[in-house]
C-alpha cells in the first residue's frame, strides 16, 4: 500500500520482461531487419510491455515517411497474445491526399492515444493506435505464433489500402 496519499491505494506488482519475451524481441529484430526494443517495465496501470522500433518506413501515402512502430505485449507472453492493435509514433500523420470515400485526410480507424506507451523509452508521447483486429481470422496459438508473426500481421494491415 502507498501511504503517501491522503487515501492509500494498493500498488500492483512491477513486472520486468521475462527471458522468453526478451528472446522473442531479439528474434523479431533479427527476422524483421528492424532494431526492436522492449520497455523495462509495463505501461502504468497495465500488465503490458511496449515493443517498438524507432526507424520504420511508413506508407508512401502518409505525410510522414518514417518513424516509430510498435505494439504492446503482456507480461505473460507467450501464454497470452500481444494486443490486437499496433501504433506509430508520428501522432500527426495524415494522408497526403484526402480519402475519397470519407473526404478526409485523417487515417481510417486510427486514434491519437495519450499514455499508451508511458514507461517505455518513448516516454509519454501521444501515438496513433491502429485498431484493426489483427487476429480476427486466425486465433493466437502460443505454441505456434511468435512476435514476428504478430509484426507481419501488423505490416500486412498497415500496408493495405485504407478501406480493405
Amino acid at each position: 500500500m502507498s501511504g503517501f496519499a491522503q487515501f492509500p491505494t494498493p500498488e500492483g506488482p512491477v513486472h520486468k520482461p521475462s527471458e522468453l519475451l526478451a528472446q522473442a524481441v531479439s528474434d523479431l529484430s533479427a527476422r524483421s531487419g528492424h532494431q526492436f526494443e522492449i520497455s523495462p517495465e509495463t505501461v502504468s496501470g497495465t500488465n503490458l510491455f511496449v515493443v517498438h522500433t524507432l526507424a520504420h518506413e511508413y506508407r508512401q501515402e502518409y505525410t510522414v515517411p518514417s518513424g516509430g512502430l510498435g505494439f504492446r505485449v503482456p507480461f505473460n507472453f507467450a501464454d497470452a497474445a500481444p494486443e490486437d492493435c499496433f501504433f506509430i509514433t508520428a501522432a500527426g500523420t495524415k494522408l497526403k491526399v484526402p480519402d475519397t470515400v470519407r473526404n478526409s485526410s485523417d487515417l481510417h480507424r486510427v486514434g491519437v492515444t495519450e499514455g499508451f506507451v508511458a514507461g517505455s523509452a518513448l516516454g509519454n508521447v501521444p501515438v496513433l493506435v491502429f485498431s484493426w483486429h489483427l487476429w480476427n481470422r486466425l486465433p493466437w496459438d502460443r505454441k505456434k505464433h511468435t512476435l514476428f508473426d504478430h509484426y507481419t500481421h501488423c505490416i500486412r494491415r498497415f500496408e493495405r489500402p485504407e478501406h480493405d
